[in-house]
């Protein structure tokens, strides 16, 4: 049978299980979904009819994925493979009715719900400076996906906020039903309320789907839980498939319990380990599996693999993030130039601002690239809305700049106020910003907008007054001027902290600026971002290096991968540190990015980096000790031998001159080989040549020598790696 051809025994297994609960613990790059479609083509090729098979997946895109891939083998016709939103909103359609809606319910989107949040507090009157909209709505969708409705949630509400909460929570609860409307959050407990309410319907779609699969079962939150536990609690053949050490989404709310207490949920659960990886090289998968075992909740599995031993791993240690991303960059080329194509290679970082500094290396070495789940750092919005108030304190008649800031943060300064502005502007043929100063002169605009355009017209002409350098100060005195970081915090939530430390990155970028240009001005620095962020359309994605935050890369891999800012505070996060479980969350998302490498893995850090214009120094990721040293080689391209400073705890070997196509690893017969060395005397270096000794410094085989070389300058050595060799 072509669907049990080219598996393994564990794979076949899991594809075979007929009935009954069946746990797949699917270890990275194990062949998860080949598996899932495999089972579902099995399934139908027993007899079991395609309209009583469930398949549940995470993105629309895999969904097509396993239906593309099951017409490899037979018909489909009656299954249902969809997202767990989508599923829920086809059986509402269906069936809303029992529960006081119509079948065409709106269905409210985050904005959407934002706005009415927002309406509804200006009805309460409820202060928003006070009380964040977008801090509200985060509450109410955590209470709604613990299934807490507005009743429940107001008896049990504890505090001032909370009350505050209950009473918005109420209102919009009320809201949307009179508007006959749901938000995503409903869309799932509108389901579940209706499974409990009307259990006919239940019992239904408990017929219906006989067979309940779910992929990625490690990312699903409680109101996903307990609607696979109601649709596959008659007949229990209910097959997951994921992987605990994979579980990266935490923070919106998906819960490791699950797939951990999957056993107890199902005593007679079949449990198959794939522990077979088809994606990466044996050093790279040991590295991967010395990092997560560190970790004590988990499933206990061994991946192993029959692809080569591959290149060892390299951690390359950098001055600053400036030379991190010169060396990624120059590591890139070198890698281009022996074959390798720029879609092979991607680079991982933490947070988007990271990227700033690694999108200017690229360029300035004309390697094109992508950012996936992000855009360019000069075009993303919050960007975007700085540099359109430092190009008004330049321009103010940049109508551009002024359209973009009029409402932002907002002002109460709406689009039918603006509408009026232009339209005045166009019939006294000025500028819209004249038209600001005369507001008192249109008739058409009164009160409070009348109020709010002049204090925005104020806000623009001191900005005006400030002097235009340095750099960093007139940028730090807008933020602070218009409140923005202030504005940024409303938001709430992962988005808001990665757009502040956004607008903090450029204000290192400002900081930059101003070493670099001494009589630089305001008016040079919106030039030079302008040519930086004026690229040329990338060509065929097969041409562009891919750069990407961790949790984007999940499901994603790549010959070649550059994980970069592996430091205490970045990797494992700083919001991280006073928690175990959170931990344990960054070490699994450092695992994602290492298993995302199937040829080669390079691991960079910086001895100090820039946040808000102020240097800090760095102390290297603790996930860098639980590499084994023997699959390591490390590269030091700091101003002196600062990895041995941080490495010599494990003794691990680095050299100092690395080149990408001459990796050498020194031994210990080299140690035997050395003579003793003094100041003044003269050596010879393979990289750097000819050099003499300025001082010795050191016992054993950690002595140090400070040297004066014709090419490289001065260099920290240890002269049990170094391979200096006397010149009499």
């Amino acid at each position: 049978m072509p669907l049990l051809k080219d598996i393994t025994e564990s794979q076949r297994e899991a594809v075979t299980h007929m009935e009954g609960p069946l746990l797949v613990i699917a270890g990275a790059g194990s062949g998860k979904t080949r598996i899932i479609t495999r089972r579902i083509g099995y399934l139908i090729s027993q007899g079991i009819n395609p309209y009583n098979i469930l398949a549940i997946t995470f993105t629309n895109k895999a969904a097509d994925e396993m239906c593309e891939r099951i017409k490899q083998f037979l018909s489909q016709k009656g299954l249902w493979i969809s997202t767990f939103h989508k599923m829920c909103s086809r059986i509402l359609r269906n069936n809303i009715e029992r529960l006081g809606y119509s079948k065409d319910f709106s269905i409210y989107d985050t904005t959407d719900q934002l706005n009415q949040i927002k309406s509804i507090m200006a009805e309460l009157q409820f202060d928003t400076a006070q009380w964040k909209p977008r801090t509200i709505a985060s509450t109410i969708s955590h209470a709604k996906n613990k299934l807490i409705n507005p009743e429940t949630f107001t008896s049990t509400a504890s505090g001032y906020y909370n009350r505050i909460v209950a009473q918005v929570y109420a209102k919009y609860h009320t809201i949307l039903k009179t508007n006959n409307a749901l938000d995503f959050d409903d869309l799932l407990i509108k389901t579940i309320e209706l499974f409990k309410t009307h259990t006919d319907i239940l019992e239904m779609y408990q017929e219906k789907f006989k067979f309940v699969l779910v992929d990625e079962y490690q990312d699903t939150n409680y109101t996903q839980y307990t609607i696979t536990r109601m649709l596959a609690s008659k007949y229990r053949n209910i097959c997951v498939t994921g992987d605990p050490d994979q579980s990266i989404y935490g923070w919106r709310g998906a819960d490791i319990r699950n797939i951990m207490d999957f056993e107890k949920d199902y005593p007679d659960a079949k449990v198959v380990l794939l522990e077979k990886n088809y994606r990466s090289t044996k050093r790279i998968l040991h590295a991967a599996s010395s990092v997560i075992q560190q970790n004590r909740y988990r499933k206990q599995k061994r991946l192993w693999t029959e692809n080569v031993e591959g290149e060892k791993i390299k951690v390359i240690h950098c001055e600053d993030e400036h030379g991190e991303a010169e060396e990624i960059a120059k590591s890139i080329r070198m890698l281009s130039t022996k074959g390798v194509k720029y879609s092979n290679i991607a680079l991982f970082y933490r947070t988007n601002a990271q990227s700033r500094v690694l999108e200017i290396s690229l360029k300035n070495h004309g390697i094109p690239y992508r950012i996936i789940g992000g855009v360019e750092f000069y075009q993303r919005k919050e960007i975007k809305d700085i540099l359109s108030y430092l190009r008004l304190c330049i321009n103010p008649q940049d109508r551009v700049a002024l359209e973009r800031t009029i409402n932002t943060p907002t002002r109460g300064i709406g689009n039918t106020t603006i509408k009026k502005l232009e339209d005045w502007a166009a019939a006294q043929n000025t500028s819209l910003f004249y038209a600001l100063q005369q507001v008192n002169a249109i008739p058409e605009i009164k009160g409070q907008g009348t109020l709010s355009i002049k204090k925005f017209t104020e806000l623009i002409l001191h900005l005006q007054q400030l002097p235009k350098s340095p750099v960093e100060n007139i940028i730090k005195q807008v933020i602070q001027e218009t409140r923005y970081i202030e504005f940024l915090r409303e938001s709430g939530g992962k988005e808001s902290k990665d757009r502040i430390a956004n607008v903090e990155e450029l204000v290192n970028a400002a900081h930059e600026y101003d070493m670099n240009y001494s009589e630089g001005t305001l008016q040079g620095f919106l030039e030079e971002v302008a040519l930086v962020s004026d690229v040329d359309e990338l060509q065929e994605d097969t041409r562009a290096v891919t750069l990407m935050t961790f949790h984007t890369a999940k499901g994603l891999e790549f010959p070649v991968v550059f994980i970069t800012g592996m430091e205490e505070k970045l990797l494992p996060h700083a919001e991280s540190t006073d928690s175990d479980d959170k931990i344990e969350e960054e070490r699994r998302l450092c695992y994602v990015g290492i298993t995302r490498a199937m040829s080669e893995l390079f691991l960079t850090h910086t001895k100090r980096r820039m946040r808000y214009g102020q240097m800090n120094f760095c102390i290297p990721s603790r996930f860098l000790d639980e590499i084994p040293k023997e699959i390591v080689i490390h590269i030091d391209k700091t101003n002196y031998n600062y990895a041995d400073d941080i490495y010599n705890k494990s003794n691990s070997s680095y050299d100092t001159a690395f080149h990408i196509d001459d990796i050498t690893v020194p031994d210990d017969s080299l140690k035997e080989n050395l003579a003793p060395l003094s100041g003044g005397e003269i050596v010879r270096h393979p990289v750097f040549g000819i050099g003499r000794v300025l001082e010795v410094s050191g016992s054993k085989d950690k002595i140090c020598a400070k040297i004066n070389f014709n090419v490289g300058g001065i260099k920290n050595l240890m002269l049990a790696y170094a391979k200096l060799e006397k010149i009499r």
